[in-house]
């Protein structure tokens, strides 16, 4: 959370560096831009003093007849003779090329803030990505797309507050120094009063930050408990927890909406009390300007003028700003989080490139998760032969898909060595993963064609390629029944397929990339009797240069094995081919299977 006072000071400062680092040239011509809009702003005002001559008021002598004397020197070099049609042409002019460069400067400023916060949201999720596998274990994934939709978002708008900040900012200056040719001590009274009220209501100011966090953590709660609901919709209209469902949602978004009204009431708080104050405090300048200064009538009304332009800019800078601090914790979520992304970031691969021609050997190996006491891989030694299928079986939470994660390197043993060909996999990444086509109990697919789903795996295939891998999984016959064929959209998570269509699309994809190591992760264990023979079967018919790891629990899926590691707490307790285990009738795998 962002403490008033150093903390928060600091972070605000981190987001202007960050934002003047990335588009230090677009945020220059900005503040041109705003410059020479207050510069029109001010030829605009100095028009009025003519203009105001011109319908018989008196502005001769004090600041305004030094006012016009410039202008009438101004008019006589330009040969001009000063009328009332000839002020109000230019007044049109001045007006009409403000308004040109106040959109110029609109555009700059929206192209600004959203380039900005599409810079951010792709800096983010490109470390996402590439951050290691553990991290994502840790970390919940409704967190990180909050971070990278809602929180951007609101960085957004931060973003447009400042840049509003600094416009009226620079505007008010141009308004403040015309005032004080006109009326030092008015004006300066004026001044100290704005800033006195903005003193007096620091403290609502301050309440943005905190308020601003509270909404970063109400809104994480609620982007969270929208996709698991969505994810759990099945399960919940099955038991019929439909009215329990809609009350847990209820009650989160109602907190998200409190905490919006809180910051909003901080804000409508400290617009009332400013302009209550500015306006009283106004009158009782006008009255003392006309009833103890005896100040002269056109005098008066540019004053009058001014101020009614100042007095509002007041509450502009200080509403801009209050909403730009709500927004910095929610910068600050970006860059921490960023942080982790960077500190948590995998090796990738700078070197020679690895093969894979004779064995997979892990030797010694042992894995404890982050934060877990027990130790999930304990001293393990394996070996995976080239061209060979491999199966690791064993009951649940035995390790199995640790093992599996070991290998593809999406986790790195604590202790112990895992050798391809005889050489180390430490920062082999990249080269090692390439080779590896992977297929999981729950398969995921896009809410897109077939053909896509399948290309996403090796972008450079083409359609006799995409064909092939179909038939290696004996999925070609079912994708040509299909109306579209390749082209047919598949839903959401591919809910158009069956379960065992899913899975032979899935191996697919994994064949697509010509894999020298397959690993199938429970592959088959969520389809009946028939799917599991249709992916078995293409198994089978698979070249022999494929290597194979089959990680399973059933005697179907295994039984044609080369070698069988049984595993169970983490150990591998037993190995051999399927007949060799079954002949240990004192064994565990013979009782195990007993229960499969």
């Amino acid at each position: 959370m962002i403490k008033h006072g150093d903390s928060g000071t600091n972070w605000l400062w981190k987001f202007l560096e960050t934002l003047f680092n990335y588009q230090r040239g677009k945020v220059t011509i900005a503040i041109t831009l705003m410059a020479l809009i207050s510069l029109t702003e001010g030829v605009g005002l100095l028009l009025l003093v003519p203009l105001l001559q011109l319908v018989g008021l008196d502005v001769e002598g004090g600041s305004l007849g030094q006012i016009e004397g410039l202008i009438k020197v101004f008019f006589s070099y330009l040969g001009i003779e000063p009328s009332l049609a000839t002020i109000l042409i230019i007044y049109i002019f001045i007006i009409s090329f403000n308004a040109y460069l106040l959109r110029l400067q609109t555009l700059r400023s929206s192209a600004i803030q959203y380039q900005f916060s599409s810079y951010l949201r792709k800096k983010l999720f490109k470390h996402i990505t590439y951050s290691d596998w553990l991290f994502f274990v840790k970390n919940k994934t409704s967190d990180l797309a909050h971070a990278l939709t809602y929180e951007v978002e609101r960085i957004t708008l931060g973003t447009n507050q400042f840049l509003s900040l600094l416009a009226s900012s620079i505007v008010l200056v141009v308004y403040i120094l015309f005032a004080l040719k006109l009326s030092g001590f008015t004006t300066g009274v004026i001044f100290l009063v704005g800033l006195t009220l903005l003193l007096i209501l620091k403290k609502k100011t301050q309440s943005s930050s905190k308020s601003g966090f509270q909404i970063s953590e109400s809104s994480k709660d609620m982007y969270s408990a929208t996709v698991k609901q969505m994810e759990g919709m099945k399960t919940i209209k099955s038991f019929q927890m439909e009215e329990e469902n809609v009350s847990i949602f209820s009650k989160i978004a109602d907190n998200v909406s409190n905490r919006y009204m809180d910051a909003i009431k901080s804000y409508s708080d400290v617009k009332f009390l400013f302009d209550v104050g500015s306006v009283v405090i106004l009158s009782i300048i006008v009255y003392m300007m006309v009833a103890l200064i005896q100040i002269s009538t056109a005098e008066l009304l540019i004053l009058l003028f001014l101020f009614v332009r100042m007095i509002p800019r007041f509450s502009v800078i200080q509403r801009n700003y209050q909403y730009f601090i709500n927004m910095i914790p929610a910068f600050k979520n970006i860059m921490e989080l960023e942080e982790r992304c960077k500190d948590a970031a995998e090796e990738t691969f700078t070197g020679e490139d690895i093969d894979f021609d004779e064995e997979i050997r892990i030797s010694g190996v042992e894995f404890t998760y982050p934060h877990e006491k027990d130790i999930t891989i304990k001293n393990i030694d394996l070996t995976i032969k080239a061209g060979s299928v491999t199966a690791l079986a064993g009951p649940s939470g035995a390790g199995k898909s640790t093992v599996a994660d070991l290998i593809m390197n999406l986790i790195k043993p604590g202790k112990g060595e895992i050798l391809v060909d005889g050489k180390k996999l430490d920062g082999k990444v990249t080269a090692w993963r390439s080779q590896i086509g992977y297929v999981a109990q729950d398969t995921y697919l896009f809410n897109d064609s077939i053909a896509h789903n399948l290309i996403f795996a090796n972008p450079k295939s083409n359609q006799d390629d995409l064909w092939k891998a179909l038939r290696l999984a004996s999925a070609d016959e079912f994708v040509s029944q299909l109306q579209d064929g390749l082209d047919t959209i598949l839903g959401d998570r591919g809910v158009r397929l069956s379960g065992g269509e899913r899975q032979r699309l899935a191996l697919a994809r994994a064949l697509l990339r010509k894999p020298s190591l397959l690993i199938l992760d429970e592959a088959t264990s969520n389809l009946d009797q028939e799917n599991e023979n249709q992916i078995l079967k293409a198994l089978e018919s698979l070249p022999h240069d494929i290597t194979i790891l089959i990680i399973a629990h059933r005697q179907s899926t295994i039984k044609n094995a080369d070698i069988i590691y049984l595993m169970d707490q983490g150990r591998i307790i037993e190995s051999g081919s399927y007949e060799e285990l079954l002949k240990n009738r004192k064994g565990r795998f013979k009782e195990l299977f007993q229960t499969l």
